[in-house]
């Protein structure tokens, strides 16, 4: 399994409510593409914190090459680039999490 990870650091005078919105149509368009197999969202708890999270859990590594390249996806990347001042992206294989969920290890 792939975990691709977004953290998004929020425009100040981005309204709560666009945030939730966008991240919503996020999950909708990200959802539909081919091996995705999960995808969550999230706002920090603390509201002073403006930092949101995406989490793509992907079946395998061309599902990953798959993803990175499909349109839906780059349509989600400009969604969440008008509301972020930053971003910190990473695509990890995770092993320990396969083992666990086949009940290896």
């Amino acid at each position: 399994m792939f975990r691709h990870e977004v953290i998004l650091r929020i425009r100040s005078n981005v309204p709560r409510e666009t945030i939730e919105h966008t991240l919503r149509q996020v999950r909708g368009l990200l959802r539909e593409i081919q091996g995705v197999d999960a995808v969550r969202t999230g706002t920090n708890a603390i509201p002073t914190y403006r930092h949101a999270m995406i989490v793509v859990d992907l079946k395998d590594d061309v599902a990953l090459h798959r993803f990175q390249r499909h349109p839906l996806h780059a349509r989600a990347i400009r969604m969440v680039t008008r509301l972020a001042e930053s971003t910190a992206v990473g695509s990890y294989h995770v092993a320990s999490e396969q083992r666990r969920l086949t009940g290896e290890g």
